[in-house]
């Protein structure tokens, strides 16, 4: 790299993208090309990034130092571990939802949701699926309300 205040530089765009969940390593670097991994390790604000674009951030970051990068991206991976039943019922009262209202938004039959709250029947993985995306979208609805009438 050319000199300190370009390093400083590098140090703290990496450390802006780790507050966004995006962690950049440098796993080897010399005078002409730094070897990198990037992985979105959680989702900021919704937004789920590709293959591709984390790649053009991180070139984006080395773009100064002159530097030969080679990226190796990790997208994000859903973590559906997280939902189980009583998440599900956690979620439903953060959100104030009703029963009625998974039945109908989700298109399922009250007898299926009933056997899923109760816990007799095991969730599958796309069920698990669905339900982490019905609720994120409502998480980040509910952010973007916040926001704009906070701007108000």
């Amino acid at each position: 790299m050319k000199n300190q205040q370009l390093s400083n530089q590098l140090l703290q765009s990496i450390r802006n993208y780790a507050r966004m969940g995006i962690k950049i390593e440098i796993l080897e670097i010399n005078h002409k090309e730094a070897k990198v991994k990037v992985v979105q390790k959680h989702v900021f604000n919704g937004y789920f990034l590709n293959q591709k674009q984390l790649v053009e951030r991180v070139k984006a970051v080395f773009k100064h130092t002159g530097l030969k990068t080679k990226v190796y991206p990790v997208v994000y991976k859903t973590d559906l571990s997280i939902v189980t039943t009583k998440w599900i019922k956690l979620k439903m009262e953060e959100f104030g939802l009703k029963r009625k209202d998974l039945i109908r938004q989700l298109d399922i039959d009250k007898s299926s949701l009933s056997l899923i709250l109760s816990g007799k029947v095991l969730l599958s993985k796309r069920t698990k699926t669905s339900f982490y995306y019905y609720f994120l979208t409502y998480e980040i609805n509910r952010d973007l309300r916040e926001e704009m009438l906070s701007e108000e």
